[in-house]
């Protein structure tokens, strides 16, 4: 079978700079490619880069892609915040295609039979991890007998499915991570997402991709949806396999310099990591690549972190969420606000970097609360730090236990998914005062220390590059203002 799997693209920016490379279609075309299938894949992000913004450009080629490659089934990735791109895309793309059209992803396993009634056009919905499902259908399994699928047509058990618990196995979930094929980066803009950033290992500018070691998250913070599509638990690549993908992908890829895994908490099993990390050092691997990843507070081993950076890990990424206890306690992220700062002391220790995650426009959040949080990042100074605002995503306790049904009873259109992402609806800080707050409390702060950690974490050499980006973007900036 032939499979053209689309991802979606972003609100247009001035600039849109390579992030972080959607695995789940890297993985699931590896696999099906492995059994002598034909994907594509068409990333509306990478696109709006390469067409500079054209969305018109970016619709052509994507709709010339369907008709050249002439797919079987096409796979359409959701995410709840730029669900209003898949709507679109399914329907432009019923004017050229008329197989068998999909939708997986957050959203659709959060709103299965939602999403069918949201998006006609659609035949069914992938539920949790793809892809034995998808193999299957490729395979000749009748769709009614798959069952990570919800079909439009011919259902069973369709509302078992839909009101599955998020703690219970998700419905196409592999239990031998091994088993899976190397991800296949080549069905991406590889030329673009390996260009020179520091937005992704954050303040080092270097060329990097993405992995996944392990799937899963054992904990159940209120505002997280991990757990809905890979269900409990946490399931993991062994060393060796993680060393063999690195190896050849470094193999393949000479410009990366890079890798950043994904994992919701790599940390989870140090005797793992301990071995991953020894087999890096006896191979020279760690000689040739740097790497970062994302890690719970509470998992923090001094003699772990310094094999860690002998083994060529430069950045742990931390949820930190919030400075009190009391709103970690409301977020259930199950740490402790003291071992959040004696973690980046611990990580400073071993010479690696950390990049703090806070959450604002929390639950009764003042501006007083932050001031606290900006005074807990000069305090404890990480190297770098992003505020997230608190999103309520279909799937999350969060999003159930306010109430919400704002995906279940409105219109999945641009203005109105937009509109439900940016209203703040906890916080107690006005629009205006929480501007005034960014331009002359935060930003500056904000500013400072990331420029500084560029300097610092970068060799001189590639201070003019960094520098030459930021005047360009600024440029371009001024450039799109006035345009307006």
């Amino acid at each position: 079978m032939r499979f053209l799997f689309i991802t979606p693209g972003a609100e247009p920016k001035t600039f849109m700079g390579p992030h972080w490379l959607p695995l789940g279609f890297a993985s699931i075309g590896a696999l099906l490619k492995q059994h002598g299938h034909a994907v594509h894949v068409f990333d509306r992000y990478a696109s709006m880069a390469r067409f500079g913004l054209d969305t018109a450009k970016v619709d052509e080629a994507m709709l010339k892609e369907a008709k050249t490659f002439e797919p079987d089934v096409v796979g359409l990735a959701t995410v709840s915040p730029m669900i209003y791109d898949t709507v679109y895309c399914a329907k432009i793309l019923r004017g050229v295609f008329s197989g068998l059209m999909l939708a997986g992803g957050h959203h659709a396993t959060a709103l299965p039979r939602i999403t069918l009634e949201k998006i006609p056009e659609l035949d069914g919905v992938g539920l949790g991890e793809s892809e034995e499902s998808l193999l299957a259908l490729a395979e000749g399994t009748k769709p009614v007998d798959i069952s990570g699928f919800l079909w439009r047509q011919g259902t069973e058990n369709g509302a078992d499915k839909e009101n599955r618990r998020t703690d219970q196995p998700s419905l196409g979930r592999l239990d031998d991570l091994d088993s899976l094929p190397f991800p296949d980066y080549s069905l991406f803009d590889t030329s673009f997402y390996t260009r020179r950033t520091s937005h992704v290992i954050r303040g080092f500018h270097i060329s990097t991709l993405s992995m996944l070691g392990s799937r899963g998250c054992k904990y159940r913070c209120s505002f997280c949806t991990e757990s809905m599509i890979y269900g409990s638990g946490v399931r993991f690549h062994s060393a060796e396999y993680i060393t063999q993908m690195l190896a050849r992908t470094l193999g393949q890829y000479p410009r990366v310099e890079g890798i950043y895994f994904h994992d919701n908490d790599f940390l989870i099993e140090p005797a793992r990591v301990e071995q991953l990390c020894r087999r890096l050092i006896e191979t020279g691997l760690h000689r040739r690549f740097l790497w970062a990843v994302q890690a719970r507070s509470d998992r923090m081993d001094a003699a772990l972190l310094r094999l860690m950076r002998r083994a060529g890990c430069i950045q742990i990424e931390i949820g930190v969420e919030a400075a009190r206890q009391d709103d970690l306690d409301t977020l259930r992220k199950g740490t402790k606000a003291t071992i959040n700062e004696s973690a980046i002391r611990l990580c400073h220790d071993a010479g690696i970097t950390v990049h703090a995650n806070f959450l604002t426009q929390t639950k009764g959040e003042s501006l007083t609360d932050l001031e606290e949080k900006l005074d807990w990042l000069k305090r404890n100074r990480p190297d770098a730090f992003s505020l997230h605002p608190l999103s309520r995503y279909p799937g999350s306790a969060l999003y159930h236990e306010t109430g919400e049904r704002f995906f279940e009873r409105s219109d999945w259109t641009r203005a109105n998914v937009l509109g439900f992402y940016a209203a703040d609806i906890f916080s107690k800080i006005t629009p205006g005062d929480r501007q005034r707050w960014q331009q002359t409390r935060l930003r500056p702060f904000s500013r400072k220390l990331h420029w500084l950690a560029r300097f610092r974490l970068n060799p001189a050499r590639r201070w003019p590059q960094i520098v030459w980006k930021a005047i360009s973007l600024r440029m371009k900036r001024r450039i799109a203002q006035l345009k307006r």
